[in-house]
C-alpha cells in the first residue's frame, strides 16, 4: 500500500502543470509531498511496532493501511480527498457513494489482516 501512496503521490507531482490551471495551487505539490511522507510514516510506525510486539508485520500492514484509509475518508483531508483519483470518482458517482467504496475497501484489508494469511511478496 505504501508503494501505492507513493505512485499516486509521483503522479500528483507529474501532473501539477495540468492541474494547475484548473485548480488550486496546494492540491499538487503540497498534496503530493503530504501524501508521500504520511505514506512513509506510517509504513515505517507499522513495521517498527510489528516487531517490537512480535505480531506478523503483513497482518500489521493490512490492518494498519485499511485503518489509514477508513480514517482519512472519514477525516478528508484535503491533501487526500482532493487527489485526482479521488476527485475523479467524486465526480463520477457523488462524495458519499464514493466515501462508501473506500471505506468498503479499507473494511476489506482490516479483514484479511484478521482473518487470512495473505502476504505481501514471496515467502
Amino acid at each position: 500500500m505504501s508503494l501505492l501512496f507513493v505512485a499516486l503521490a509521483a503522479r500528483d507531482w507529474l501532473g501539477a502543470s495540468a492541474e494547475s490551471a484548473r485548480g488550486p495551487q496546494r492540491s499538487a505539490w503540497r498534496g503530493g509531498l503530504i501524501l508521500f511522507a504520511v505514506s512513509l510514516l506510517s509504513l515505517g510506525a507499522l513495521w517498527a511496532a510489528a516487531g517490537m510486539l512480535g505480531w506478523q508485520r503483513d497482518r500489521v500492514l493490512w490492518v494498519g493501511f485499511g485503518g489509514f484509509l477508513a480514517i482519512m475518508t472519514l477525516a478528508r483531508p484535503w491533501w487526500f480527498w482532493d487527489n485526482y483519483k479521488a476527485r475523479w470518482l467524486r465526480d463520477l458517482i457523488g462524495d458519499e457513494p464514493t466515501a462508501g467504496i473506500y471505506l468498503a475497501l479499507a473494511a476489506v484489508m482490516i479483514w484479511v489482516g484478521l482473518f487470512t494469511e495473505w502476504t505481501f511478496g514471496r515467502r
